[in-house]
């Protein structure tokens, strides 16, 4: 039998290895992601819509007060295609996690916590930075810059930050008083996802203005 036969038969066969142990972990990811969001946030209705089989999904959760909703995506590199992996990880290089959530209280302002690291790679720019004012904060052992254009803003970020065990993989965290939003980008992994979201949430009300 040709030679090349035997080569064609072993990578069809690592192939199917490959896509078969790739899918059942982006499983395993994106059940922990959504047990870890709904461990957190306790909605009372959750709905979601895969994207590209177990690439990720869209989410929205039905929150109690003083939240309305959330709605959220958590996209997962392919790791059940052995082929295209590599050039993922060079572009994408990691899984991401993104939330909104919304809430129907006016908020102090608008901030931001971007991680040092993070900050020149930003697909995005923030409308309107230079008209906020900048600091550096180091927590958990990394260093982030803060954006805010309130005092007392300034002062909920820093709490947040100082009181998270563990700042874990969070890449940005913006409060948004133009749309009554918080955004949350992180890298989810299994040790520090829940512990960190968790640790945000808690938070969340002190930025929120006092009613009354």
């Amino acid at each position: 039998m040709n030679p090349y036969i035997y080569l064609l038969i072993a990578l069809a066969f690592a192939t199917t290895l490959g896509y078969l142990v790739g899918k059942e972990k982006n499983k395993a990811i994106g059940k922990m992601i959504g047990d870890a969001a709904e461990k957190t946030l306790a909605p009372e209705d959750t709905e979601y819509i895969n994207i590209g089989g177990v690439l990720g999904h869209n989410f929205t959760y039905k929150l109690n007060p003083p939240f309305t909703e959330a709605k959220g995506t958590f996209t997962l590199l392919p790791r059940h295609s052995v082929l295209y992996i590599p050039l993922s990880l060079l572009i994408s290089r990691h899984d991401r996690f993104y939330l909104h959530l919304f809430t129907d209280s006016d908020l102090q302002g608008e901030g931001h916590i971007i991680a040092e690291k993070y900050y020149p790679k930003m697909r995005v720019d923030i409308a309107g930075e230079d008209k906020l004012k900048r600091d550096t904060l180091t927590a958990g052992g990394k260093n982030f810059i803060i954006l805010y254009d309130n005092p007392r803003l300034e002062k909920s970020l820093r709490a947040l930050l100082e009181s998270l065990e563990n700042t874990g993989h969070l890449l940005h965290f913006c409060c948004y008083r133009g749309n009554r939003n918080f955004f949350i980008h992180v890298i989810p992994k299994a040790e520090t996802l829940e512990p960190l979201l968790s640790g945000i949430y808690r938070q969340l009300p002190e930025m929120m203005k006092k009613k009354g």
